[in-house]
């Protein structure tokens, strides 16, 4: 009868046991089955980042400045400084750098290593003729990453009065300024000098027209190839043609130069050469026995502002 009392009991607490235990452990089993479910259907990307390199191109214009070809062609030029930097978590092996101009590559730069936050830096300079532009594009790839950044380089010549830029207009190296130049001498009197020439040809053969007739705008300076190709101009564009002319034909600096002067808030423009130590004031429209007389009233009561060649510029006091 104990054994049996005995028996009972045993089998009470076991139930009693497995009544209260059984809820626990199997909301354990089911939270686990929940766990590896949600662990296999969540992307492995979102579990953790991963370890990886970020290019970044940067490029901006560091300075700047006018130069002269051998052509007598005015070029900008531009010396771009560029960065490649690392922004990524991981370090950027064996980084290939291509400086590409117009579609062409011209340099192609390697770097071995670059650990994130490090910056590599560089520079190229590019010749700009005037009125034209360039495409830069720096390109930088590694095996993780890749990067580029384009600027536009434009060489837009100021075409109006501006100090800096004044000489840029005088071309004496020009070829066919240097080939007007011989014909003129080539085809004049033996009696005659050799500026009176020059003089009488650009009076001769080039016709007077304002900026806003030729080019719609109300200033706009001509280069010396322009104006015998476009075989007009106006007061600053005869005045160009024949300080080049005269400077390719061995003028010194000091000798001869485009004066600009003011009357009533007029401008004029004229050139000025000084002959056997006597200043002769020339206004290049006229021609023939003007020189003598035309000048000096064409030019009357205009003072002298400025003054320059392809090598000076200056200002009267």
């Amino acid at each position: 009868m104990a054994t049996l009392r005995g028996l009972v009991i045993f089998l009470i607490v076991v139930v009693v046991l497995v009544v209260c235990i059984a809820p626990f452990t199997l909301w354990g089993q089911i939270q686990n089955f929940l766990s590896q479910a949600n662990e296999r259907l969540t992307p492995k990307d979102s579990q953790q980042e991963t370890a990886k390199p970020r290019l970044a191109v940067n490029v901006e214009e560091n300075s700047s400045y006018w130069d002269i070809t051998a052509e007598d062609l005015r070029v900008l030029v531009s010396e771009l400084a560029f960065s490649v930097s690392n922004l990524g978590n991981a370090s950027a092996k064996n980084v290939k750098i291509n400086t590409i101009i117009d579609g062409k590559t011209v340099s192609t730069e390697s770097v071995a290593l670059l650990q994130p936050s490090e910056v590599y830096t560089s520079s190229v300079t590019v010749n700009v003729v005037y009125n034209s532009a360039m495409m830069v594009t720096v390109d930088a790839t590694c095996s993780a990453s890749s990067a580029s950044k384009t600027v536009i380089v434009n060489a837009n010549l100021t075409r109006f009065f501006d100090e800096n830029l004044c000489r840029s207009f005088i071309t004496p190296q020009d070829p066919n300024v240097i080939a007007l130049k011989n014909k003129i001498l080539q085809d004049k009197l033996p009696v005659a000098p050799d500026w009176m020439a020059m003089r009488d040809w650009v009076g001769n053969n080039i016709k007077y027209k304002t900026d806003s007739e030729i080019h719609g705008v109300a200033e706009f300076w001509q280069f010396p190839n322009e104006t015998l190709q476009l075989k007009t101009g106006d007061c600053e564009d005869f005045s160009i043609l024949l300080c080049s002319l005269l400077r390719a034909d061995g003028w010194a600096p000091d000798k001869a130069y485009v004066i600009v002067g003011e009357q009533n808030n007029q401008y004029h423009a004229w050139v000025r050469v000084i002959w056997n130590d006597i200043k002769y004031n020339i206004e290049p429209q006229g021609n023939g026995f003007a020189i003598a007389l035309g000048d000096v009233l064409s030019l009357s009561g205009y003072t002298a502002k400025y003054y320059f060649n392809d090598v000076n510029f200056g200002a009267f006091q």
